[in-house]
């Protein structure tokens, strides 16, 4: 019986803790840490030495509590001399219960002398300066966060024995070949040629056509104006204190005669000797009235 007991309480026991492992996962997972620091992260380079020439990636990565920072209140300043960026930088954004993950990545390169050792083949020692993580907390002030990098190596291309020896009027076999790609078309510069060739002959065509048209039908035939008209045209343009105004309306009066308008004549005839000069607001009128009457004569033709 004593054995009996014995399993029966271990069994209980071992139930017991199984629920409560199991209470604790179900319960607990949905809990998430308070982080010591509202904003808090690093740094990180795709490779701690390079070739020259090579491409190497930086990352800068940041944790942000939300409810303390608002993440996009976060920004950075990064230095790679004497790397130069490849693009423009990309931050992308993931959020977790209440933190935030900030990653900053940067595509970086070296193609200048500065890369290079200036006495001989030997790997150069790169160290950015620290990444500056500034921020503005939901309490109020500004804050920044210095984040060192990691130290970084540029090796050469060739060695000692490589340039020792070797022929300078020869390439060597480690170049690297300057000429640019093959060229590449959407479309044949034969094909497209063509096509614009027949669409401007289509073009030139349809021109064509319609100024023969316009010509057939008298649609483009020119309208000479009439001597009243041209006269009406004179004091219209003429300048209202220059001897010329008195002469066009001399010789609007003279075609008003002729065309039969005696009392236009006149007005016209007065108003070129008015004293000092002929006034604008005087002159419109009368022209008014000579159109007026040229449009009922001709119905829109040179009498």
């Amino acid at each position: 019986m004593t054995r009996r007991r014995l399993l029966i309480a271990a069994g209980v026991a071992a139930a017991a803790l199984a629920a409560t492992l199991l209470l604790t996962l179900l319960t607990g997972s949905g809990q998430q840490a308070v982080p010591a620091q509202a904003v808090g992260g690093g740094t990180q380079l795709s490779r701690s030495g390079v070739l020259f020439g090579d491409r190497v990636r930086a990352s800068v990565q940041v944790i942000v509590d939300r409810e303390r920072v608002d993440p996009s209140r976060v920004g950075f300043t990064a230095h790679f001399e004497p790397f130069v960026r490849l693009g423009v930088p990309v931050v992308t954004r993931k959020d977790t219960g209440r933190l935030t993950r900030l990653v900053y990545t940067s595509d970086l390169i070296c193609l200048t002398n500065i890369c290079l050792s200036p006495d001989k083949p030997e790997p150069v020692h790169v160290q950015f300066p620290p990444v500056q993580v500034f921020y503005t907390a939901k309490s109020g002030g500004r804050h920044t966060l210095t984040l060192p990098w990691q130290g970084t190596t540029i090796g050469p291309r060739t060695t000692a024995q490589d340039l020792n020896g070797a022929d300078p009027f020869e390439q060597p076999s480690w170049r690297a070949t300057t000429d640019p790609l093959p060229v590449s078309y959407a479309i044949s510069p034969h094909t497209l040629r063509l096509v614009l060739f027949v669409t401007a002959g289509l073009l030139f065509a349809l021109a064509l056509f319609a100024l023969v048209r316009f010509v057939v039908t008298g649609k483009l035939r020119l309208r000479a104006l009439s001597p009243l008209e041209r006269a009406v045209v004179l004091v219209e343009r003429a300048s209202a204190e220059s001897p010329e105004k008195r002469k066009a309306l001399e010789l609007l009066s003279h075609e008003l005669s002729r065309s039969g308008e005696p009392q236009l004549a006149l007005v016209a005839k007065q108003l070129a000797w008015a004293e000092p000069t002929p006034l604008p607001t005087l002159t419109q009128p009368l022209t008014l009235d000579v159109r007026e009457v040229i449009s009922q004569r001709s119905n829109g033709h040179a009498a």
